[in-house]
């Protein structure tokens, strides 16, 4: 990609450019000079000039009369460009947000096939807001799939954020590391469902969406973002959480 090129991707004209081309070949000059150098008419010289200045690219001196023109230093112009830029992109994002997914007409879904998928989910979980993850867990422990340290440093990174744990469990997962001041420690509140309810995938509610992470040969997890079935899940969660077993 050639100067030119370039330039129009600072939304530059092409008479701007070769406006702004002809002054910094020449650094100091007049508009006869830019015009003769550029082949443009003086009267879209003018246009182009005003254009130039209002960008940061070129200055103008006035000297014994006459207006001069001076091309910027152009690191600093072109970062002072890149800067008006950045800002005007950050202060876009949280009204962009705000629209984004704003009619909810339709679930998102989405599969993850692997383990570094399956982990994604997992930091996905620290960024709750409603600060209330709820959980089912009956067939395997996680640590099988992600391993203990992933596990223990994804609690702690829960905790620090003050993101509370409500999990329901089978009688048979009730590990023997897992006691009741660890659990207060930890944020997590556990309940009991009876054995013979089966619960084979791993499943997590919070917010607007849904976890559901499949056996520990499979591992498979997919996400489901709806607030209406999430809002379902949770109104089902807190109907047994409320009649199971402390």
């Amino acid at each position: 990609m050639n100067l030119k090129e370039r330039l129009k991707q600072l939304d530059l004209g092409e008479k701007e450019i070769e406006v702004y081309i002809s002054i910094l070949k020449q650094k100091q000059t007049t508009i006869t000079r830019i015009a003769d150098s550029a082949g443009i008419k003086r009267t879209s010289v003018y246009h182009c000039l005003e254009n130039l200045i209002k960008k940061g690219l070129i200055s103008r001196i006035s000297k014994d009369g006459r207006n001069y023109y001076n091309a910027e230093d152009p690191k600093e112009s072109f970062s002072n460009i890149l800067n008006e830029k950045k800002e005007i992109i950050l202060s876009l994002i949280p009204k962009v947000k705000e629209i984004y997914g704003q009619s909810g007409s339709f679930p998102e879904i989405k599969i993850y096939h692997n383990l570094a998928g399956i982990k994604k989910i997992f930091e996905d979980l620290l960024s709750c807001k409603e600060k209330i993850n709820r959980y089912y867990l009956s067939g395997f422990l996680l640590e099988g799939i992600l391993g203990k340290e992933f596990v223990d440093d994804f609690v702690m990174k829960r905790v620090k954020k003050g993101i509370k744990s409500f999990s329901l469990r089978t009688f048979a997962y009730k590990p023997e590391r897992e006691k009741g001041e660890i659990h207060s420690k930890q944020l997590r509140e556990v309940r009991f469902i009876p054995e013979n309810v089966i619960i084979k995938p791993y499943m997590v509610i919070y917010d607007d969406k849904v976890v559901v992470i499949s056996t520990k040969e499979e591992k498979i997890g997919f996400v489901i973002q709806s607030k209406e079935y999430a809002d379902a899940q949770k109104a089902l969660f807190d109907m047994i959480w409320n009649n199971a077993a402390i």
